[in-house]
């Protein structure tokens, strides 16, 4: 067991790292204590501190902020004051965005609940509720929704035909579905040609963006095929241990995953030649990015690297390491059974390939939905019902926090890579988020900028300082207390952050900012005259 685990370990049984156990703990590994206290600083996970008896923590992130957090967590936290032994604190996003606001309650997810309700549960805490049957869908990724055999793909694939696996992934013209959107195919090649030993695949299933949450459902609903996923990527490229970094927010899913675990071990696709393990994430959002990931992994503070060498090459432990999200692996199974012509006719439009995206915001029913490529924003919101409270639509961000707003004259835009691109934003993590009439979008707008000031590890300056600049005169404004200053510095400062910043959290971190700014300029000036008034 490494570190992190024992770690872990220690906080499960304790509700906090003791001075005692770090100190046994050191001994143990024959390690410094100082090693131990640095990696455990980092994390937000850990305490240093015993807990309180009751433990609330709310989202305070875009999905929550527009479904009325703020006014929602100060009711909570209003309601609970002078409570003894209890702790009402804001955290970031928790991946519960279909449900917001959104909260934990000494651990159990709570969503779309009143303050009334949390407030009730923290006085009589209830045992965590076994989790929400998962809804009837058929999914069109899911090659054995007939009754097939699950796991009937990696044990027709032998290392004899891997060769036949790598071109089918290739002429599928797959993405990674994590935010890059780089060739699958390509990237699993990379690794494959590569000539070091061992190699490792790892599942980057640290999904933490505000708006993202359609991994967990696929986690949920379709473990099977992220498992098998991992065991045919082994296989085309050669790799001898797996991982699924898991977010320490979904640890609900271990079961589950670990069931698909035990069935592909009895079919022996687990075990001799390759294995898989979950670790448990103490990360906050930066652990998404995947050099972070491997330094948490290698018992490190979660700080991302430079690049290159990127990941295929020299990657967990100087090795050649695959990494590709939950919706990436959960993807390959299907495409495999069915060919590459099979996949790519599921797209419209002349798009290629499925998609499966989280709706969340000012939508009647928010979920996760699965889509061929080239469906557009428009016909994806009127799948989720339309914009809720018979609104409507003024803007909507395609891919999560970090993907530019766009306004709604921009609604009939093709889903897909290129077509987001090319319309002035990004595809990211597939995420909507959509925003009806009557938001003030330069609140949403800081409340995304905080995101980023809290999230970034601060490891390089331009980063840290820039994020925090811009939240401070952000804040001002919103105030009633700012100048016209912020709009002076904005394109240098976010041209420094775009070419200076070591990872993909301070490149994007004011992208949102600026496209408000470039939409929506009449709101903007209206704060700004209302300060120089006062």
């Amino acid at each position: 067991m490494g570190l992190i685990a024992e770690l872990n370990g220690l906080q499960a049984r304790h509700g906090y790292l003791r001075d005692t156990d770090m100190k046994e703990l050191a001994g143990r590994l024959r390690l410094p204590l100082y090693r131990l206290q640095e990696v455990a600083s980092f994390y937000p996970h850990f305490r240093a501190t015993p807990p309180p008896r009751v433990e609330i923590l709310l989202c305070r992130d875009l999905c929550c902020f527009l479904a009325g957090g703020e006014r929602w967590n100060a009711k909570v936290k209003e309601l609970l004051k002078g409570q003894p032994d209890t702790e009402v604190r804001e955290v970031s996003c928790l991946g519960r965005c279909e449900k917001a606001p959104a909260a934990l309650v000494n651990g159990q997810a709570v969503g779309g609940e009143s303050a009334e309700r949390i407030a009730e549960l923290s006085r009589k805490p209830e045992p965590p509720a076994s989790r929400e049957p998962a809804p009837e869908r058929r999914w069109r990724l899911d090659p054995y929704d007939t009754g097939s055999e699950p796991f009937s793909v990696a044990r027709g694939l032998g290392a004899d035909r891997a060769d036949e696996g790598m071109a089918t992934l290739k002429a599928a013209g797959l993405k990674g579905m994590g935010g890059a959107g780089f060739s699958t195919g390509l990237k699993w090649e990379i690794v494959r040609k590569e000539g070091a030993a061992p190699k490792y695949v790892i599942c980057n299933a640290d999904e933490s963006e505000p708006g993202t949450f359609k991994d967990r459902v696929i986690l949920e609903e379709l473990p099977h095929l992220v498992i098998e996923g991992m065991c045919i990527a082994a296989t085309v490229v050669g790799a001898r241990r797996g991982w699924i970094y898991l977010r320490h927010e979904y640890e609900h899913v271990c079961l589950a995953l670990e069931r698909a675990m035990d069935r592909a071990r009895s079919l022996g696709l687990l075990g001799r030649d390759f294995d898989v393990e979950i670790f448990l994430s103490p990360g906050g959002y930066i652990m998404g990015e995947e050099t972070a990931l491997l330094e948490a992994l290698e018992e490190k503070r979660g700080e991302p690297r430079n690049k290159p060498p990127f990941p295929g090459t020299r990657g967990l432990w100087g090795k050649p390491t695959l990494v590709n999200n939950v919706e990436t692996l959960a993807m390959i199974p299907v495409i495999l059974k069915r060919g590459a012509d099979w996949w790519k006719a599921q797209g419209v439009r002349g798009h290629h390939g499925l998609k499966v995206m989280a709706v969340s915001g000012h939508v009647a029913r928010p979920g996760v939905y699965e889509i061929g490529l080239g469906t557009t924003v428009a016909e994806l919101i009127e799948m989720a019902g339309g914009v809720s409270g018979g609104r409507r639509l003024k803007a909507f961000t395609p891919g999560g926090a970090s993907s530019n707003f766009l306004p709604a004259e921009q609604v009939h835009v093709e889903i897909d890579f290129a077509s987001i691109q090319a319309a002035g934003s990004m595809l990211g993590s597939g995420a909507l988020v959509v925003i009806a009439e009557g938001t003030e979008m330069l609140s949403l707008a800081a409340n995304v900028a905080r995101f980023f000031r809290n999230e970034s590890c601060g490891k390089c300056v331009p980063c840290r300082v820039g994020t925090e600049k811009v939240v401070k005169m952000l804040d001002d404004i919103l105030a009633g207390n700012g100048n016209g200053v912020l709009l002076e510095i904005l394109p240098g400062l976010e041209e420094t952050l775009a070419l200076t910043s070591i990872c993909g959290l301070g490149q994007v971190a004011l992208n949102p900012l600026t496209s408000v700014l470039r939409h929506w300029p009449e709101e903007v000036k209206r704060h700004l005259a209302r300060s120089q008034k006062l």
